[in-house]
């Protein structure tokens, strides 16, 4: 899909595909309303994987926002890539996420705290155009810093 702009008459392609660094609370709480709030009203599904359930609650409490039409989809536990055992870590398979961002029955995907290398994101990108859906990659980088300062103190 392709927009034109009007003031320099050039075809400009649309931006599927975002990657946004998340420092605090209230900062994903604020991408989260932005989000909802912009793809909301194209009456398909937003989906959520591995989301900050503080956040999404925030969402409906004090924002009023409809998640009506939010999914949300945790996968906690063993990380496919390095077969670790990490209550923290995402299984995500990047195969599953392709499909879904193919098929269009979402508005948006976001993605909190996965890891993809730049292969990977080229290719969630095509996916995303494919299937004309919005693909959002939030990293939260609060518990990074918080484990830096941790180790600082000890």
């Amino acid at each position: 899909m392709f927009t034109i702009n009007t003031i320099n008459n050039k075809i400009t392609e649309q931006v599927w595909l975002k990657l946004t660094s998340v420092a605090n609370h209230q900062e994903l709480s604020s991408h989260y309303v932005t989000i909802c709030q912009q793809y909301n009203q194209d009456k398909k599904w937003l989906l959520f994987i591995n989301p900050e359930e503080s956040s999404l609650e925030q969402l409906a409490q004090s924002h009023g926002v409809d998640v009506s039409k939010v999914l949300c989809v945790s996968f906690k536990g063993k990380n496919k890539t390095n077969n670790l055992t990490d209550i923290n870590s995402a299984h995500l398979d990047i195969e599953h996420i392709k499909n879904v961002l193919r098929r269009g029955n979402c508005s948006a995907v976001i993605l909190s705290n996965a890891s993809f290398d730049t292969d990977e994101i080229i290719a969630l990108n095509d996916c995303a155009r494919l299937g004309e859906t919005r693909c959002v990659l939030l990293k939260n980088t609060m518990k990074k810093q918080s484990l830096v300062n941790d180790a600082n103190i000890h």
